[in-house]
């Protein structure tokens, strides 16, 4: 139909050509030359789908000529269609979920405006995304540019709809590549009418006749505000009881209205309507709150030397930005931040007019009221609006400046120097944020990409929409966006948020506390108190959760000022941003949130960020403030006598739904974090050239934190062998960086835990290319960790080891790699020479001793073990590392402990004795009180026999004999704890987190309660005791296991002697028996008894 009305228009046209038409519509000649120069040409070659071939490559049907071969996701395996129709229209349809792709490359010219156009019909397209365009960018060297172009996007039904958006060329473009999409889903979408126009700027001159003066239409201002005029006009105001003007400024007096007449040499006089009116009290209130927040200068104090410090780089920065100002420009007002196409400068440069406001606002500041810096900020504020961010410019760049960080700096101008602008100015400067940002719960729809926010893009944009509601005093925005951005004290069972055991998931699958969750928390933070004094609060409820995130998500992962590395992803590789600096966003946020809480919560919460901030040695805690509210509440919190420290107890936390581990022993005083991943968690992520070589962070690395609390600070990152991370099981081959993303095939990694001190870790695991394999487990035990590997296969020829350790020695200094505790290394009770070449040794133990006994690290090997040892000094910069870090060079010192493998020696087993004196490492480590059950590729499980404690990993359902009358058979990881006739298990199938224990294999214990899994806690717990049998029946097995004890006792001496012939045998011993001990005190008992009751007797006979 479409090509028969075409050729109809065709023959009407020229049937009217040759006829003629009358004298008023004729063309002439000269007036066809001006319509064909105006005349808009398609860059889109075919955009009408008219030529077609009858077939294509990957074309279901006809196909379009001057397209590209359609491209199709990977797997797609369901029915689709992807042709012309006879109606001339690209179909795309998938009766299954599909993706897939038609474009065509155009050349462009840089920068050029363009008019883009097409039409969408769809119908039943069950998508998240939709139907949509997308346009690439590419320079002369085909290098693809960014960003994305991306139109307005269609689901379900919908009839032919028109969309139409100007597209600009990037300032490298030489080409581009449309692609009409068919995102993720199934359905019918249908395509037409694709065209690309140049638009041509049309230059209109009109004549003036007189010079217009250029001023607002009219001005409302409330009661304490001063409003600064441009000193180019002259100006009256006709009723000056209303306001008058007082050193170049409007000053409000009462409420009312009157006029302001402006006047300029050579124009007429404008006249204004200027009203005065009485401030809310309420919004004016919650912006005061806000501004403490942000500037905090009512809390500025002299006195205090870390505010006069943030005060001093603040004056300096603000004197810098003022004489680089560019007050003649039109167009840009920093050089260093004027190429206003990056995305990132239009942040830049309103993030540098907000610290000047915050000078001009500081009583103390040089530049406190002064007119000129107060009109700077006024003429940035409209540069910036009339030209770069306005409700009418188009997201180009990164969508977060356009959504999030510049809508929070003109937030925060708006709000700082909130007595210096008019109604009707904030209201202009909010109308593109109100743009960019129409939906308080949704990021990316500046750039027609709308998805739901979570986490800190949530709690940004409730900055953005809740100050943007304050300042236009909008009670129905206020209420919603309080309403969204509430949404985000939530937990949730998958994907992306904090879940119910404190694991934090952001970037789909990587565990980001650390980085991402303080950003979520830092933000929330500063929001919270305004929220509270609003007539819209948080519920109780809701707050539950925030303080959940707090308790069991973030201070389990921070010791003694620093927070572990494990949960920080791209973040451990800028050098500023090390882990004490991660702790401190943490604590400050906390510190914000006790303000805003009822007294006893936050007295908890002062008590023990005070202990945290007192027990942090090396970092000073308030270098990393940069607000003077901050710095208040610290000061406040610290020179409190009346505010008491809270040391925390021993705890052993397990994030099962991130896959890490961390656990605190306060009589030891370290900590230990492992870092594991699997089918659900990524390894780590490697994005924006950060983080570069974190190939092996969740490879089953340990973190040892004890009194060298600088360790994984210092450069720690920018230096370490990343080949060589503690407690990893990998090859040399040689890495690429950011190479090797990836999630393992396995499940099967997960801990369980009885208590604060006892607790079993297992990772079956796969490396990243999966040429390796291992089975590694950890055994918590108090102050000692057990540490087991075993089933090591490596299928390349590259060598295979474990990092026993890889520990730095402590600095001098934090500028000098000097060491200050330096490590002797003593092997089997003798002090040892070490070099930077590997010293190969067969050690029974080894201790690295330090001038600082709680910094000494002991470790015992299980059975004779190879090692190679070195000390050697490395250098590195943090730009290897992160592209946008330094490249300067720096350097520390590590010793390392590193065990090969190969074909025979494919496990491993020792024990971690953090914190030991040499002497108290001599006792215990010939105390053989912890035994290795086995260590094989089917079970991994050790017996504590001082705490009657045993950790068991089974990879299969084979049966397990751990003494008579306890036999394991359910795959899974235990821990089991034996106290008196009482036996404990707690239990998870990491696989099957459903699947529980039947009933225990034993004919001596019988199940007395058991508990299921919860949202927070996985692990199922049981407890057993021990059967009431007959006398007969005890009789019988109590003799059984004295036999059993002699016969263990000999055992135990022949397998001894057996596993020093062949240090790889798995040791099997049968564990000793308790039921001879018991025999011994019934039997005393029992003449005990008998003797009373006949003394007793006696005396009844004797009366």
């Amino acid at each position: 139909m479409k090509k028969v009305w075409s050729s109809c228009l065709v023959l009407a046209f020229a049937l009217v050509s040759s006829l003629g038409v009358s004298q008023g519509n004729l063309v002439y000649a000269e007036d066809h030359k001006e319509t064909q120069a105006e005349q808009t040409v398609n860059l889109v070659k075919n955009g009408t789908f008219d030529s077609t071939l009858d077939t294509g490559e990957k074309w279901t049907g006809k196909s379009a000529v001057d397209w590209n071969t359609p491209w199709i996701a990977k797997g797609e395996k369901g029915k689709y269609k992807i042709q012309i129709t006879d109606e001339g229209n690209l179909l795309m349809e998938a009766e299954s979920e599909m993706r897939a792709v038609v474009g065509q490359d155009i050349p462009v010219e840089p920068n050029q405006k363009y008019t883009f156009s097409v039409r969408i019909k769809t119908e039943k397209l069950d998508s998240k995304i939709g139907a949509r365009v997308r346009i690439m960018s590419y320079d002369s060297n085909n290098k693809q540019l960014s960003p994305l172009w991306y139109s307005k996007s269609l689901v379900g039904d919908n009839d032919w709809t028109t969309i139409t958006q100007e597209f600009v060329a990037a300032s490298e473009a030489t080409k581009i590549r449309v692609e009409l999409f068919f995102e993720t889903g199934k359905g019918k979408v249908q395509f037409d009418d694709v065209s690309l126009t140049k638009k041509e700027e049309k230059k209109e001159t009109q004549p003036q006749t007189s010079k217009e003066i250029d001023f607002d239409e009219s001005v409302m201002l409330t009661t304490g505000k001063r409003w600064v005029l441009d000193s180019k006009y002259t100006y009256k105001i006709k009723d000056t009881s209303v306001a008058t003007i007082e050193n170049g400024a409007i000053v409000p007096k009462k409420a009312g209205s009157t006029e302001l007449v402006v006047s300029a040499p050579d124009s007429k006089d404008k006249v204004v309507p200027l009203k005065v009116l009485e401030p809310n009290e309420t919004y004016e209130n919650l912006l005061k709150k806000w501004d403490a927040m942000i500037s905090g200068n009512d809390f500025y104090s002299t006195e205090s030397s870390y505010m006069k410090e943030i005060f001093n780089v603040n004056e300096k920065e603000v004197e810098g930005y003022l004489s680089s100002f560019l007050a003649k420009d039109e167009k840009k007002i920093w050089d260093a931040v004027g190429d206003y196409s990056k995305s990132a400068n239009l942040t830049k440069t309103y993030r540098r007019v907000e610290q000047i406001a915050k000078s001009v606002t500081n009583k103390n500041s040089k530049y406190y009221n002064d007119d000129k810096v107060i009109q700077v900020v006024k003429h940035s504020m409209k540069l910036m609006y009339d030209h770069y961010y306005n409700e009418n410019t188009e997201s180009k760049g990164n969508w977060w400046d356009y959504e999030i960080g510049v809508p929070r700096a003109i937030n925060n101008i708006l709000t700082i120097m909130n007595r210096y602008f008019s109604k009707e100015e904030i209201a202009k400067y909010l109308k593109p944020v109100s743009k960019m940002v129409p939906d308080p719960s949704k990021i990316m729809v500046s750039q027609n990409r709308g998805k739901t926010a979570v986490g800190g893009n949530l709690s940004d944009l409730g900055k953005v929409k809740i100050i943007e509601a304050l300042l236009l005093e909008d009670d129905a925005k206020l209420e919603r966006s309080i309403q969204a951005v509430s949404n985000v004290l939530a937990l949730v069972s998958e994907g992306e948020g904090f879940y119910y055991d404190g694991s934090y998931v952001d970037h789909t699958n990587i565990a980001y506390t650390g980085a991402y969750g303080n950003v979520l928390i830092d933000g929330f933070s500063q929001l919270l108190p305004v929220i509270q004094a609003s007539p819209y609060k948080i519920s109780n409820d809701k707050l539950n959760v925030l303080y959940h995130w707090i308790h069991q998500g973030f201070l389990p992962l921070i010791y003694k000022g620093g927070l572990m590395d494990m949960t920080r992803g791209r973040s451990l590789s800028r050098k500023v941003q090390n882990d004490h600096y991660a702790a401190v966003e943490v604590l400050r946020g906390i510190l914000r949130i006790a303000e805003a809480s009822d007294q006893q919560e936050k007295a908890k919460l002062q008590g023990l960020v005070k202990d945290i901030v007192s027990s942090d040695n090396f970092y000073d805690t308030f270098k990393s403030l940069k607000s003077f509210y901050d710095v208040h509440l610290f000061e406040s919190l610290m020179y409190n006598p009346m505010v008491e420290a809270t040391p925390r107890d021993t705890y052993l936390k397990l994030y099962q739904a991130m896959d890490k581990v961390a656990y605190y022993n306060k009589e030891r005083e370290f900590a230990f974090g492992i870092s594991m991943y699997s089918n659900k968690i990524q390894n780590y992520e490697f994005m924006n050239n950060e983080n570069a070589k974190g190939w092996y962070t969740s490879d089953g690395v340990s973190y040892l934190y004890n009194d060298d609390l600088s360790h994984y600070s210092d450069d720690y990152w920018a230096t370490v062998d990343p080949y060589k991370l503690a407690g990893i099981t990998e090859t040399n081959e040689v890495r690429k960086k950011g190479s090797g993303m990836t999630t393992m095939d396995h499940s099967f990694v997960g801990s369980t835990a009885l208590g604060n001190k006892y607790g079993t870790v297992a990772m079956d695991f796969q490396n990243w290319n999966k040429t390796l394999t291992a089975k590694k487990s950890w055994f918590i035990l108090g102050d000692r960790i057990v540490f087991l590997g075993s089933d090591i296969k490596n299928s390349t020829d590259n060598e295979a080891y474990t990092v026993v350790d890889n520990r730095k020695i402590q600095r001098a200094s934090r500028n000098r790699s000097a060491s200050k505790n330096d490590y002797s290394v003593v092997a089997d009770g003798k002090e040892v020479p070490v070099s930077d070449a590997d010293t190969k040794m067969q050690v029974k133990d080894l201790l690295l001793k330090s001038q600082n006994t709680q910094m000494n690290i002991g470790y015992k090997f299980l059975e004779p073990t190879t090692v190679n040892v070195k000390k050697e000094n490395r250098k590195g910069t943090w730009k290897d590392i992160n592209e946008g870090q330094s490249d300067e060079e720096v350097e520390n010192s590590f010793i390392s402990i590193v065990q090969p493998h190969d074909a025979t020696n494919n496990k491993y087993a020792y024990v971690l004795y953090p914190n030991r004196s040499a002497k108290e490492f001599e006792e215990e480590k010939n105390n053989d009180d912890i035994q290795v059950v086995e260590n094989s590729e089917k079970t991994q499980a050790v017996f504590d026999k001082t705490n009657q404690i045993y950790g068991v990993v089974k990879y299969d359902d084979s049966e397990l004999t751990l003494e008579d009358g306890l036999v394991l058979k359910e795959k899974g990881i235990y821990t089991i704890k034996k106290e008196g006739n009482k036996l404990d298990i707690a239990f998870l199938n990491p696989e099957d987190p459903s699947a529980g224990l039947p009933a225990l294999n034993t004919g001596k214990y019988e199940l007395q309660n058991s508990t299921e899994p919860t949202v927070e806690n996985k692990i199922r717990y049981y407890t057993y005791l021990v059967k009431k049998q007959t006398e007969e029946e005890t009789t019988q097995e109590q003799t059984q296991e004295q036999t059993q004890q002699s016969s263990s006792e000999s055992t135990t001496e022949i397998r001894n002697t057996e596993d020093s012939k062949d240090s790889n045998t798995t040791k099997e011993e049968t564990l000793p028996a308790t039921g001879a001990k018991n025999f011994e005190v019934y039997t005393l008992l029992g003449i005990l008894l008998l003797t009373i009751s006949l003394i007793f007797s006696k005396k009844r006979l004797q009366k």
